[in-house]
């Protein structure tokens, strides 16, 4: 499916490990993403200062996914000066990839529980779809006007 759906996957990965890939296998799968764009941020806004730097991580997000056909890297948030921002990554993406090319931003729950703290969070919706992977500990709410949580924190929806 040559313009099929594609995951982007973003993180610090310090460092990556089985669960980022078990996560983007599985989303690759159950999506149906011809594949996995893997983004590792450069300067990470609202997590700690990374205890690897960029190119250290970058070079091992490419280690871990060589040999998978289903998966690239994308190092332009290592490459770049400033903080890592999804929604100008995604911004570029779509712009390289077409106004009609699904894009699916895939995350975990604990990601997905600051959401709302992320910088212009509101028009990621409107980039791409957006996937949230559950596991042990980091749950999701719905609420009833179908909007979604991780509790204890706030609830998000594509209106803001």
């Amino acid at each position: 499916m040559p313009d099929g759906p594609l995951g982007v996957f973003g993180g610090t990965f310090d460092p990556v490990h089985f669960g980022h890939l078990r996560l983007a296998e599985e989303a690759r799968d159950a999506l149906g993403l011809e594949r996995v764009i893997w983004v590792p941020a450069g300067q990470p806004p609202l997590r700690d200062l990374p205890g690897r730097s960029a190119a250290d991580r970058l070079a091992m997000v490419r280690l871990a996914i060589a040999g998978n056909r289903g998966f690239e890297v994308d190092a332009a948030e290592v490459e770049a000066a400033g903080i890592s921002y999804t929604v100008i990554t995604l911004e570029r993406l779509r712009s390289t990839h077409g106004a009609s090319r699904p894009l699916v931003l895939l995350l975990g729950a604990d990601a997905f529980g600051r959401f709302d703290e992320w910088h212009r969070w509101q028009e990621i919706f409107g980039l791409a779809h957006v996937a949230v992977a559950t596991r042990p500990g980091h749950a999701l709410e719905v609420g009833p006007g179908g909007e979604i949580g991780v509790p204890p924190g706030p609830k998000v929806s594509p209106g803001g």
